[in-house]
């Protein structure tokens, strides 16, 4: 009789030497493992409330990584509003000024010796919202100005420099901007952002993570010592927030770890 065993497995989204890093532990076994690995004759689809969530939360996850690990305190955060004869104008009008906007942007920063990187929220799509954008872009410590930024989209154009909370990320401003995701329409995407951010990379450890660690975590998040417990295993990290509990399907436990790395 074969024994199967269960183990925890790490899901990780992190990349090397990355500042952020957000962490889930869960229990799996060698019997899943072998499931996945073979060619599946029938798939069940998950109904579309489940799938959005899921789809949301992931683009949520990916975005927060993205902000947190390619801007710094003083980059800036840039609003273009529009008025109403650029509101009349079709999408792909829309977007092909923004476009437009960014090739300027683009320009500028050439022009001060500087690499420019952003990322982008739509707003006011399908809301009453007014059409704006949201535009995080680096400052390169300073060499190109916020007057300059604001100048090449006139007077529909205000910035302001990014700030840390008190945890060391942006968390405040993510869930300010990511507030566009709930009135978006499955065939849309709220957000975007150029080519040579840095990117975030899922990787799986089942050796991370023993079963006995997992239940110091879930027996310490009844006394709120989960953080000391997780020093030991990330000591390069500090936790800045946490979600532990069970699986409601499967019954099984769960830990989700949101991760800033120590100076």
């Amino acid at each position: 009789m074969i024994v199967r065993r269960n183990f925890i497995r790490e899901k990780a989204f992190d990349a090397r030497n990355s500042r952020y890093k957000e962490v889930e532990l869960f229990e799996y076994s060698e019997e899943e493992q072998e499931a996945v690995r073979q060619k599946r004759k029938t798939r069940t689809r998950a109904s579309p409330p489940k799938i959005k969530s899921l789809n949301d939360k992931n683009s949520r996850k990916h975005f927060r990584w993205l902000l947190f690990n390619n801007f710094v305190e003083g980059d800036y955060l840039v609003s273009l509003t529009f008025d109403n004869e650029y509101i009349q104008k079709s999408i792909p009008e829309r977007k092909r000024e923004f476009t437009n906007y960014i090739k300027c942007l683009r320009r500028l920063y050439v022009k001060n010796g500087l690499e420019l990187r952003y990322l982008y929220v739509i707003e006011g799509v399908n809301d009453e919202a007014r059409f704006h954008y949201h535009l995080v872009v680096n400052s390169g410590n300073g060499k190109v100005t916020r007057d300059e930024v604001e100048l090449l989209c006139g007077e529909h154009t205000n910035s302001k420099r990014l700030q840390l909370d008190s945890d060391g990320t942006f968390t405040s401003l993510a869930v300010y901007l990511m507030k566009s995701k709930d009135t978006k329409k499955k065939w849309e995407r709220s957000w975007n952002g150029s080519h040579n951010l840095k990117r975030p990379e899922i990787t799986t450890d089942d050796n991370k993570v023993s079963r006995k660690t997992m239940r110091k975590i879930q027996d310490a998040a009844r006394n709120d010592e989960v953080r000391a417990i997780m020093s030991k295993v990330y000591p390069k990290f500090k936790v800045i927030d946490y979600e532990i509990g069970q699986n409601p399907v499967t019954g099984r436990d769960y830990a989700r770890f949101r991760m800033i790395r120590l100076e």
